[in-house]
């Protein structure tokens, strides 16, 4: 070629699209084919379309509720600190009964131990 590049004309570039075009095409459908037989699923291309529509719809629709949301998701964040220090609480008290049951019992076995010493 030397130091003058070639120049593709708009038909040839054309031309090397739609090849390009027709093997992906044959792919798609070779391996959606291939799926089909290994799977028996069937891609349904009008439940993927409006999937990204229904999702679309969904992004834009938080954007606009985001000032809404903001106070709605502030009462629901103080919600659960105030639920996580009850059940902080709850498990101290828990654990302290649990702490005096276990003293009580040791006490016991002291005593108990002492009384059969001195029965010997």
């Amino acid at each position: 070629m030397g130091n003058k590049a070639k120049r593709l004309s708009e038909d040839q570039i054309s031309q090397i699209a739609e090849r390009i075009g027709e093997q992906l095409k044959q792919e798609r459908v070779s391996t959606t084919n291939r799926v089909e037989r290994s799977t028996g699923y069937r891609p349904n291309r009008a439940g993927r379309t409006s999937a990204y529509v229904v999702g679309a719809a969904s992004g834009l629709v938080l954007a606009i509720a985001a000032p809404l949301l903001r106070p709605l998701m502030r009462s629901a964040i103080k919600g659960g600190i105030v639920v996580g220090r009850y059940a902080r609480q709850a498990g101290s008290n828990i654990k302290e009964q649990f702490e005096d049951i276990v003293s009580e019992a040791e006490a016991e076995l002291d005593r108990e131990k002492g009384e059969s010493e001195e029965e010997v």
